[in-house]
């Protein structure tokens, strides 16, 4: 009896060494992207990509850029919207838009008001595998939301998250590499947390869990069947991609972490010789990794920095910019 009661102490621990953690990643990454712009590199290489595309001769091959992120923000339709281009992200309908991935294999056209001639749209295919912030929950379905209206709903009936001062220690646990250590202090943080501490955490959790609809950085992706489909559904799109001919896909600021894309994206490497993959790394110290990844696979470059310098995203706008001018 003794030691189920340690047991179900310790995993109570957890359960709020985790929560802790969810409220912080929530209050320093989530909250901010409420009213954040796009930077100018962000918006510039977006520009670039859509240049490039747009100066496509050929009619056999739509004139699409497909996006895919694992991030949560909505910067890239932020980006697009500065410039005024056309871009789908999956949802359907104006006045109650909901989530159709079958969206993303429409195209669009313009045609002269007094002439047959029409030309088909620059269209950007807005793709997120692991949700966004302007997903919300309708039951079995996904409705758009405005990021503000989601993070705000989050926080409705536990306003009091954001100034709760045990997350500015766990805030500084979090910046540096997780180690023995690092696990053991979160661990006290939890101990220590009071019993209206708790309560709060709790009812965050309940508010978090029942109104986002993304996929948490843990082995465990998924809590229910809806966004499990959603998820599988986006990466039978990515495989497809992967799958044409002279397909080209261009890796940034992506590491591979995800088993299902990293396996996709390597099984594609290697059964379509048609298929081109431009990886950007970092840092130097980066290529080892992906050359592990992509062992034997001639149709992977690897663009990487001199030692000492960093491949942002300024010098990789720069490179499209070459390209689509």
């Amino acid at each position: 009896m003794e030691e189920k009661k340690l047991e179900s102490s310790s995993n109570n621990v957890w359960e709020f060494a985790l929560r802790l953690l969810k409220a912080e990643y929530f209050r320093s990454v989530m909250l901010p992207l409420e009213t954040k712009a796009p930077t100018t590199d962000q918006a510039n290489a977006l520009r670039s990509l859509l240049g490039l595309i747009r100066g496509r001769g050929t009619t056999t091959i739509p004139k699409r850029i497909n996006l895919f992120t694992t991030n949560y923000d909505p910067l890239i339709e932020r980006a697009l919207d500065r410039y005024s281009a056309s871009y789908n992200d999956g949802f359907v309908g104006r006045e109650h838009p909901k989530f159709d991935s079958s969206a993303y294999s429409r195209l669009q056209y313009e045609q002269s008001l007094f002439m047959e001639y029409k030309a088909q749209v620059v269209t950007t295919n807005v793709i997120k595998p692991h949700g966004s912030l302007t997903w919300r929950r309708d039951g079995e379905s996904v409705m758009y939301s405005n990021p503000s209206d989601t993070l705000q709903a989050c926080l409705s009936g536990c306003e009091d998250i954001r100034t709760l001062s045990v997350l500015d220690d766990i805030r500084g646990l979090v910046m540096n590499d997780c180690d023995d250590s690092s696990l053991g202090d979160l661990e006290g943080q939890a101990l220590r947390l009071s019993k209206e501490e708790k309560t709060l955490l709790t009812r965050f959790e309940e508010q978090y869990d029942s109104t986002l609809c993304i996929v948490n950085p843990t082995k465990k992706k998924f809590r229910e069947t809806v966004l499990e489909r959603y998820y599988y559904d986006l990466l039978r799109i990515y495989a497809n991609e992967l799958d044409r001919n002279n397909a080209l896909l261009l890796v940034f600021g992506f590491s591979f972490a995800d088993e299902h894309i990293r396996d996709l994206t390597v099984r594609a490497a290697r059964s379509n010789p048609k298929l081109l993959i431009f990886v950007s790394c970092y840092k130097a110290d980066d290529a080892g990794s992906y050359e592990n990844l992509f062992t034997d696979c001639d149709n992977v470059i690897l663009f990487v920095p001199k030692e000492g310098l960093r491949l942002g995203l300024d010098v990789f706008t720069r490179g499209l910019s070459c390209l689509s001018d």
